[in-house]
């Protein structure tokens, strides 16, 4: 074999063993990688990477407690609460605070895999949680649609897809027997007033009520009102513009001591003429909606918050609350 020939031949023998330790490597890597649980993106946009099934959930709102007990799954923290929203199965759980005041040591103290988290409350613990390498799935729970859409969140990752599916048929059929019953040549006008001890704001669409008096096609005066701040779902208080809609129906939702803010409503109703004018205070039809099932989610209770409000309205269709 000549010269030019034999180093041809040794080249081209060097170049195939680096293309074959090439894809040797290549193919090494790549049967190592492993595949996450799940990937989903929750309500905040936030892509939330599972490596695996969790096994040491902590849920940070009684409401998605309920529902991620309505599909079998189950929790090793969860928040406080002085009402009994609280599934049997998870009374013994250990608390991490209420809700709106969550206790961070307690929670990462839990270890756990999962933390599930309220949008617009819970955000700022969220950098603190995700250092300890802890993911955090952040749902929403304003309307019907939001609760439907957590119940199928929460089974696809506790694995109960057809669990979801029950559960939602049966809420989704209950309201639907509520709603068939309402009159078609009745437009009732409600204001939906948000109170706490210091302020008043007029709640949207967007909230739990609202979302509900939509639901039992009622008209609410602050429909189609941009708020002024883009993260709340409701818009400032004007009593000038309360008494221009002259709403049929004032339902208020209470945040605080319910007796208190009661009682400060009634002074201001009685001292004020233009409160007496409104339609709904002559025919004393203000009603405080009970908070457990207004304030927040109610959860797999939706279907009660709705008949309770579709009773105020029309007493006359579905009974009295009273």
């Amino acid at each position: 074999m000549n010269k030019p020939l034999l180093l041809l031949t040794i080249g081209s023998m060097l170049m195939m063993s680096i293309l074959f330790t090439g894809c040797a490597a290549d193919t090494k890597d790549t049967s190592s990688q492993t595949t996450a649980y799940l990937t989903v993106v929750d309500n905040a946009g936030r892509t939330v990477t599972l490596p695996k099934k969790p096994e040491r959930i902590v849920v940070l709102s009684t409401s998605f407690l309920d529902l991620l007990y309505a599909v079998d799954g189950k929790a090793i923290g969860r928040p406080s609460s002085k009402t009994s929203s609280v599934p049997q199965a998870a009374q013994d759980v250990p608390e991490v605070g209420y809700v709106y005041d969550i206790n961070l040591e307690k929670v990462t103290s839990l270890q756990p895999d999962l933390v599930i988290a309220v949008q617009g409350m819970h955000d700022k613990l969220i950098p603190t949680l995700e250092s300890s390498h802890i993911p955090v799935l952040v749902l929403k729970y304003k309307t019907l649609e939001d609760t439907i859409e957590t119940i199928r969140m929460l089974a696809k990752i506790v694995g109960t897809q057809s669990k979801a599916e029950e559960v939602i048929e049966k809420m989704q059929s209950i309201v639907q027997g509520i709603t068939a019953k309402l009159p078609s040549d009745r437009t009732t006008k409600v204001a939906i007033l948000h109170a706490t001890a210091k302020s008043v704001t007029v709640e949207l669409d967007t909230t739990i009520a609202g979302s509900i008096a939509k639901t039992l096609h009622l008209v609410n005066i602050a429909a189609g009102t941009v708020p002024t701040n883009m993260d709340t779902d409701t818009v400032p208080y004007s009593l000038e513009k309360v008494v221009a809609s002259d709403p049929d129906v004032l339902f208020v939702v209470t945040m605080g001591d319910t007796a208190e803010i009661k009682n400060q409503m009634k002074t201001t109703i009685e001292s004020n003429p233009s409160w007496a004018s409104l339609r709904a205070v002559q025919q004393k039809r203000v009603y405080f909606l009970p908070s457990d099932l207004f304030l927040l989610n109610p959860g797999l209770k939706m279907p009660d918050a709705v008949e309770s409000m579709a009773k105020l309205i029309y007493p006359d269709i579905y009974g009295s609350t009273k």
